[in-house]
C-alpha cells in the first residue's frame, strides 16, 4: 500500500518482496532473512519503506503482546507495536539515513509502539528513552587460540581451561539441519529467558544459511549454537541447551569454541548477543549500549510512559573484569 505524508512516499506490506527496495540493505536485513522470517516467526510483521528526495528509511514492525515491565517485578501485558528486528540480534529493527524523518512518522502509527536496539540516544520529542539490554562485543586480534588463552590472566584463563576439561567427553559436530531434539534445546533456552519477545518455529533454523554446532554427550545432544559469519564480524545468534545437566561448564566450553571458530575463519569481531553479559565479559567482551524508544498515541499514556521510565528500561552494573594480562 503507498500513500504520501508530507512529501514522504510511504510504501508498506506484510510481503517484503511488494516494497520495491531501491537500497541494498546488509546482512541481517536481507530479502532472504524476511521471507524466512515471515514463516518462521509467527508474530504478525508488516514492512514499511519511507522515500522523500534521497532520505529513506526501512523498518519492520510486529506485534506482540508483551509484558512492559519485562525489566522489572511488576508484570502488564499490552498490544504493543514492536520496531526491531523479529529475531534475536541486537541490531536495530530498521535501516535509514534521516533517522527523524523516520522518528517523524512512526508517531503517527496509532496504539503503543517499541523501538528496540537502538545504537545511539538521540533525543527525539514525544518520545521515552531509555536503556535496554547491551550487546557483548568481542575484538579479535588472534591468529591461534593459544594465542588468545595466553593473552588472559591466570584466573580467567583457567576457568576456561577447567570447561574445556570438563567437556572433553562432548562431540562437536556441525550440522546442516536439526532435528527435533536439537529444536527442543533452543525451546528450553528461549523457556528459561526472563526476556522473551519472539519464539522460532523449527525450519528456520534449517532454512537460515548459517552454521549449527552441536554438542553431543553419549550421542545425545546437550547443546548448540547458531553462528553466522558477515563480511569480518561473527555473530552468536541463538543457543540452547539441556538444563537437566550442570550447563555452567558447557557454557562457557560454547563460547570458548566460538572465539576458536572466530580465529580460524578470521573474524575481527565476535558479536556476543545480548543477556549473559557477566559470563562474556569474562572472556573479554566490553559492552556496547543499546537503548529504546517508547510512544504512544494516546497523548495522557504517553506521558504516563515517560513517568514510569525507570520501571520499563535495563538497568545493570557490573565488575571491571580485568581479562587480559595488559
Amino acid at each position: 500500500m503507498k500513500k504520501e505524508l508530507n512529501e514522504i512516499k510511504v510504501i508498506k506490506s506484510n510481503n517484503i518482496d511488494d516494497l520495491n527496495l531501491k537500497i541494498k540493505l546488509p546482512y541481517p536485513y536481507t530479502k532472504e532473512m524476511y521471507r524466512i522470517l515471515k514463516k518462521e516467526n509467527k508474530f504478525e510483521q508488516e514492512y514499511y519503506y519511507l522515500k522523500r528526495k534521497k532520505d529513506y528509511s526501512f523498518f519492520t514492525i510486529y506485534k506482540n503482546k508483551m509484558n512492559i515491565f519485562t525489566f522489572g517485578k511488576f508484570q502488564l501485558f499490552m498490544n504493543i507495536k514492536v520496531i526491531g528486528y523479529p529475531c534475536s540480534l541486537s541490531n536495530s529493527g530498521y535501516i535509514t539515513n534521516n533517522e527523524k524523518m523516520m522518528m517523524d512518522y512512526i508517531k503517527t502509527i496509532k496504539g503503543a509502539k517499541l523501538i528496540l536496539n537502538v545504537s545511539k540516544n538521540n533525543y527525539y520529542k514525544d518520545y521515552t528513552l531509555g536503556e535496554t539490554l547491551p550487546t557483548c562485543i568481542f575484538n579479535n586480534t588472534y591468529k591461534h587460540i593459544d594465542q588468545y588463552l595466553d593473552s588472559l590472566r591466570a584466573p580467567y584463563r583457567r576457568r576456561i581451561q577447567k570447561s574445556i576439561k570438563k567437556c572433553e567427553n562432548l562431540k562437536l559436530k556441525e550440522l546442516k539441519n536439526i532435528n527435533n531434539d536439537i529444536y527442543n534445546l533452543y525451546l528450553n533456552t528461549y523457556n528459561k529467558s526472563n526476556y522473551k519477545l519472539e519464539k522460532l518455529e523449527k525450519e528456520f533454523f534449517n532454512k537460515i544459511d548459517a552454521t549449527k554446532l552441536v554438542y553431543f554427550k553419549d550421542e545425545k545432544p546437550v547443546g548448540f549454537t547458531l553462528l553466522k559469519k558477515a563480511d569480518n564480524k561473527l555473530i552468536f545468534m541463538l543457543c540452547g541447551m539441556d538444563y537437566t545437566i550442570d550447563t555452567t561448564d558447557l557454557y562457557y566450553f560454547m563460547l570458548y569454541n566460538i572465539i576458536k571458530y572466530a580465529i580460524k575463519n578470521k573474524c575481527e569481531t565476535i558479536d556476543f548477543g545480548q543477556t549473559s553479559e557477566e559470563t562474556k565479559l569474562k572472556f573479554g567482551s566490553f559492552l556496547e549500549k543499546r537503548y529504546l524508544y517508547i510512544h504512544h498515541s494516546n497523548k495522557i499514556l504517553n506521558v504516563i510512559a515517560s513517568i514510569i521510565k525507570g520501571l520499563l528500561e535495563y538497568k545493570y552494573s557490573f565488575p571491571n573484569y580485568r581479562v587480559f594480562k595488559e
